[in-house]
């Protein structure tokens, strides 16, 4: 099972935790190096989805704070849990906010980078080259 899937639309990441993922701080890697690779080396704003993951380890957290590889991020949960899950974000160094609705996210987004947030080109990590090319 997949802990998580990444695709960038327009100018904005998307990270995506699937349901029941305890998220450790190599799997955290994995996914900044997988967000890093479809940025191409920019610094973009991110939108996490975030409900139904079971854990967060106190190492992922910590490296999550100081990663330096996001303009913003907007963390997006549905539950009383994903929002205590959320706040270790409040000592992020990146602008970190939490959300129950990706429209909000991204309109919120929009307003603190300046950065187009409508759906444009859709990248993702389980694109061949060829179907990309097509969908563009």
């Amino acid at each position: 099972m997949d802990q998580f899937t990444v695709r960038r639309e327009a100018n904005v990441l998307f990270l995506r935790w699937a349901p029941g993922a305890h998220i450790t701080y190599l799997v955290a890697v994995e996914a900044a190096r997988a967000l890093r690779h479809i940025s191409d080396g920019g610094t973009l704003p991110l939108v996490v989805s975030m409900a139904g993951i079971d854990g967060l380890a106190l190492k992922a957290r910590m490296g999550m704070n100081t990663y330096p590889g996001f303009s913003a991020v907007a963390l997006i949960g549905d539950s009383s849990v994903d929002e205590v899950l959320a706040g270790f974000s409040h000592q992020s160094l990146t602008d970190t906010r939490y959300f129950t609705s990706e429209e909000a996210a991204l309109a919120w987004l929009q307003t603190r980078t300046g950065t187009d947030t409508a759906p444009a080109r859709r990248t993702g990590m389980s694109l061949t080259d060829e179907q990309e090319e097509s969908a563009a």
